[in-house]
């Protein structure tokens, strides 16, 4: 078996505090039970919201280990809706991976059988996708009336689990940050890390793609979001002393005491944080180009130009490292960024913000 599967991984800075097992994501479709309104898919095709074949997910599984990954996540679409996600969990623990992960909505982990299931079925950390700190806020969010009250549900037995040794890489909460919920954010530290007991909590800046294209009520600003993420900072230094980190602001929209304290951004900022992953997701059809090929920079897969995925035809599969596919396909660097001091380390601004705000607030850094 072929066993060299991705692109070049991403250039990120080193860290000491970062999980050294090489990661890689594998996505099971984008069938979902919630209908999020910021949804990245947005409404998928028929086509797309079908399954990933056991077999192929088994297939990916043994491929991925060959080539040296330890670690392993499941994604959607929302992958407890996957029939085959307990035995998928199963056979990574068998093959060899020693990190099994699944990011979820977590809905369906409200039920206890479920639940014990798919732990006992191997499954070491789970990351939710939970958006508000109310019923009223996150119900708004997903478009599923009672989805708070099961998330709560979920996330208290998850820790009873925890309590007896179970999920031992452990349990976080995922907030996608958005016009609707940023200027509550301290209310929602407050919730999660003292009334739901969490020690892990992850904000990223929205993606304004799918339902969220061109959206600025759900779109806020940089320079808006910036007081309450350094709020949030200061709060947990000060206060809740736990693993808080955020994604996908660029380095420009920081202010300098922010960006030019290494240390707060070690500990801070996902860039700094995060596993350098490989994905697989499935390909969406039209013209594929053959496996093991790298498209250029002018090359059309899809509608859209791709510098960093690997497409395998025969397998209906496209791979990518997923650093690197943020900052050369999914977000927009000027030619300005070119000689800012924090080009090595930045990733851009997701395209989605560029199309709707422009690049007034997008500047090169000099430090002196």
């Amino acid at each position: 078996m072929k066993t060299s599967v991705n692109p070049a991984p991403a250039n990120q800075p080193f860290n000491p505090e970062r999980d050294q097992r090489r990661n890689v994501e594998i996505n099971i479709g984008k069938a979902c039970n919630n209908r999020c309104v910021f949804c990245i898919d947005g409404l998928p095709k028929k086509e797309d919201r079908s399954y990933m074949p056991f077999p192929a997910m088994k297939a990916e599984l043994q491929r991925y280990y060959l080539d040296g990954h330890r670690s392993v996540g499941f994604l959607g679409g929302e992958p407890t809706t996957y029939p085959k996600i307990c035995d998928s969990v199963a056979y990574a623990r068998d093959l060899g991976y020693t990190r099994i992960a699944i990011a979820t909505n977590a809905t369906k982990l409200r039920l206890t059988h479920f639940t014990d299931r798919i732990i006992d079925a191997g499954l070491t950390r789970v990351t939710i996708s939970m958006h508000g700190h109310t019923a009223d806020l996150e119900d708004r969010l997903t478009r599923v009336p009672g989805n708070f009250l099961k998330k709560v549900a979920a996330i208290n037995y998850l820790q009873e689990k925890r309590k007896l040794g179970f999920l031992p890489d452990g349990l976080s909460v995922n907030i996608v940050l958005n016009g609707w919920n940023y200027k509550h954010l301290p209310k929602m530290m407050q919730f999660f890390y003292q009334t739901m007991g969490l020690d892990d909590l992850r904000v990223n800046f929205i993606r304004p793609e799918g339902y969220a294209e061109g959206d600025a009520d759900l779109t806020p600003r940089h320079k808006d979001v910036m007081p309450v993420l350094l709020k949030a900072i200061i709060l947990n230094e000060q206060y809740f002393k736990k693993v808080f980190t955020f994604g996908g602001i660029p380095f420009c929209a920081m202010p300098p005491a922010l960006r030019n304290n290494e240390d707060i951004l070690r500990r801070y900022m996902g860039e700094y944080r995060d596993l350098s992953t490989s994905c697989s997701i499935r390909s969406e059809g039209g013209d594929m180009i053959p496996p093991g090929q790298r498209p250029d920079a002018n090359s059309w897969v899809k509608g859209h130009k791709s510098k960093t995925v690997l497409f395998d035809q025969a397998n209906s599969r496209a791979r990518f490292n997923w650093q690197d596919r943020k900052k050369h396909d999914l977000k927009g660097q000027l030619e300005a960024c070119r000689s800012c001091d924090f080009e090595p380390i930045c990733e851009g601004v997701w395209k989605g913000y560029l199309e709707i705000y422009g690049t007034e607030d997008i500047h090169p850094i000099h430090r002196k």
